[in-house]
């Protein structure tokens, strides 16, 4: 077993994990804290906007800044910093306007930033190439595990009035957990390729490649057209739940598990699907299709227990996704543009959420909820028929992407 036999993995799997299950009791807290600060839906509005603007405007310069360093030093000062940063707030939160939640959160989000490119650029360097679909595979059914623990762990604490600051406290030392094995990770992975180049030069190199490559290309479109609307969905939910079903908040985390149950499903089926199929983009595109009908079945329902199986079977779906996406970009991707490349996708893949924020925001607030339903599942459903047609054939057979080609 993978886990078993490769130590420096073992490492990555667990600091990874814990990094996650932190992250996941932190944002929960905070949210339910922000809600019993206000009580009104548009805060929500404005807590994921701060969450996400850093990731918009700050993630290319930071994947250009961490491919000169060492990927497990960026990992450790990522989790350390943000431990800290939880600590201040519970400290001085009290004393000051809760308004300062947007600043804290702008924070958070900066120095999470850091974490995610540098894990995802490191696993090629500590496993084989064979052995990556797996890799990934153990990577996701690990997130997605721990997430549903955070989700369903707050979630329940909430309920039995256990308060957010003592959650928040939780969160900081499992991230010094995190930190713990991170440091195991032998041996230490630097790229050494860009060592002379500028930060304005290895960003504009960075975004030269892909935007140089059709395949690679077509999947960041499409990545950023999906995101624009997938990053949103949650506050989607929220006011569904808050306004039109009138109940609590929290009920998000079990929706939420509900979809990483079915993430964790599609975990384990991937590595097989993946080897096993020659055309990757029919691993890609059912995400569109299923989220558009997991969206539009909130139109008919009238209890939030009716969305579990629906939001399952669109993780699924995401999982599939997820792992397929990546393990085709660590096959095709030169190693010197991995950081860069990773950065890119996770900019994507979280800053897309601030204008989708923006326009659910817009759409809720002046054509209401249930034709806010309507427009989202039927943006996804246009998106996944597209895609069968413009994203072009990934072949079973991969070929590296050199740093100075020009087309695959």
């Amino acid at each position: 077993m993978l886990l078993r036999k490769n130590e420096a993995f073992r490492n990555l799997f667990f600091g990874r994990i814990s990094s996650v299950f932190a992250d996941a009791i932190m944002f929960f807290s905070l949210l339910k804290w922000v809600e019993l600060q206000t009580g009104d839906s548009d805060s929500f509005t404005f807590f994921y906007i701060a969450f996400y603007i850093p990731v918009a405007f700050l993630t290319l310069p930071v994947g250009a800044w961490i491919s000169k360093k060492v990927l497990q030093k960026v990992m450790v000062y990522s989790n350390m910093i943000q431990a800290t940063t939880i600590v201040l707030f519970i400290i001085f939160m009290p004393f000051v306007a809760y308004e300062w939640i947007y600043v804290f959160l702008i924070a958070l989000s900066i120095i999470g930033i850091f974490f995610v490119p540098a894990n995802q650029s490191l696993l090629p360097y500590i496993v084989e190439e064979e052995d990556r679909p797996k890799a990934n595979s153990l990577l996701q059914l690990g997130f997605t595990m721990v997430k549903i623990l955070g989700q369903i762990f707050t979630a329940v604490a909430i309920k039995i009035a256990i308060p957010p600051n003592l959650l928040l406290i939780f969160s900081a030392v499992l991230m010094v957990i995190s930190v713990l094995f991170i440091r195991l990770i032998k041996p230490a992975v630097r790229d050494t390729s860009n060592e002379e180049k500028g930060q304005w030069k290895l960003i504009k190199e960075g975004v030269l490649y892909i935007t140089g490559q059709p395949i690679l290309r077509a999947l960041f479109l499409f990545l950023t057209l999906g995101m624009f609307i997938v990053s949103s969905v949650d506050l989607l939910l929220i006011h569904f739940l808050t306004d039109y079903l009138s109940t609590g908040v929290e009920n998000l985390s079990f929706i939420g598990t509900a979809s990483l149950i079915g993430i964790t499903i599609g975990a384990m089926l991937t590595p097989r699907w993946y080897k096993q199929t020659d055309e990757k983009k029919w691993l890609i595109l059912p995400l569109f299709f299923m989220l558009s009908l997991s969206i539009g079945s909130l139109y008919f329902i009238t209890s939030w227990y009716y969305i579990l199986p629906f939001f399952m079977l669109q993780g699924i779906a995401l999982g599939c996704f997820n792992i397929s996406f990546v393990t085709y970009l660590q096959e095709i991707v030169s190693s010197s543009h991995y950081t860069r490349t990773f950065s890119l996708y996770y900019m994507l893949t979280g800053s897309m959420a601030l204008p989708g924020v923006l326009l659910m925001g817009g759409l809720l607030s002046n054509i209401g909820i249930r034709q806010t339903i309507i427009v989202m599942a039927s943006i996804l459903a246009i998106l996944g028929i597209a895609g069968t047609i413009f994203i072009p054939a990934l072949g079973k057979k991969s070929i590296k992407i050199s740093s100075d080609s020009k087309s695959i």
